[in-house]
């Protein structure tokens, strides 16, 4: 591994993990280096476009790498095919859709279609990472997986509360993983962000290695059992037109 570039990147992921810019000397407790060094790499980094300085001498990533993300999920076929369908989905419903992506124990949002309710929108932003045994689209695509599979993710994430209602038992885990498998969607009801619930649904051709699911989110005094039926139904409508386009490439 070249040492330069593991620490280029790993300022980039300090600054991505904060939405306010950062001083040098938090960037440098962070990254473990000196802060001589962290400037050095931090100079270059804006020379290329990539972090920009305020006047306040704090640090933040410019949208260069999101024009390169970008660049990244057009390569892919099922992200370039949903994201027309989960933007009529969001609209139909009026509600806000994400799409995302398993990486190792944790989900990537990839797509988000956004639907404002009044002074109301969720923070969840293209890039942001949580942990699949907490959310909607997460406990969607571990349902397509076996038991021990299910248990060796839990069992190797660093889990939290991050609100109250948050699974931290491998028990009610698995509990729940029998009741998607019924039913066909997933719920994060408030376990992921207050307020909030999420209905989930994998999405892929091959049910033995699901790698994305899509979620409709809303507000928790919104979604009456009543509305989540009636947004399971244009959901599972949505998923058979992504598939079936899937299917035919």
């Amino acid at each position: 591994m070249i040492q330069s570039v593991e620490r280029a990147f790993s300022i980039i992921e300090i600054l991505s993990d904060d939405p306010l810019p950062q001083p040098l000397s938090t960037i440098s407790a962070k990254s473990e280096l000196a802060p001589a060094t962290t400037h050095r790499f931090l100079d270059t980094l804006c020379q290329l476009g990539y972090v920009k300085n305020d006047s306040n001498g704090r640090y933040s990533l410019t949208l260069k790498l999101f024009n390169i993300a970008g660049g990244a999920i057009k390569q892919n076929s099922l992200v370039s095919i949903a994201q027309g369908y989960l933007t009529q989905l969001s609209e139909k419903v009026h509600e806000t859709v994400h799409l995302m992506l398993r990486d190792g124990n944790e989900v990537v949002y990839v797509f988000k279609s956004v639907q404002v309710i009044g002074a109301i929108q969720m923070a969840s932003h293209i890039g942001t990472r949580f942990p699949m045994y907490c959310t909607a689209g997460g406990k969607a695509i571990l349902s397509t997986l076996p038991a021990s599979e299910v248990l060796s993710v839990f069992n190797s994430s660093n889990v939290r509360r991050l609100t109250e209602k948050t699974i931290t038992s491998p028990e009610e885990l698995l509990r729940q993983m029998d009741e998607v498998r019924k039913n066909g969607y997933a719920l994060d009801h408030e376990e992921n962000e207050d307020g909030i619930i999420c209905i989930g649904m994998p999405l892929g051709i091959d049910p033995t290695s699901v790698r994305y699911a899509f979620s409709v989110s809303s507000l928790a005094t919104r979604f009456t059992p009543d509305r989540i039926a009636e947004v399971v139904v244009e959901m599972r409508r949505t998923k058979q037109l992504i598939e079936n386009e899937l299917a035919n490439i």
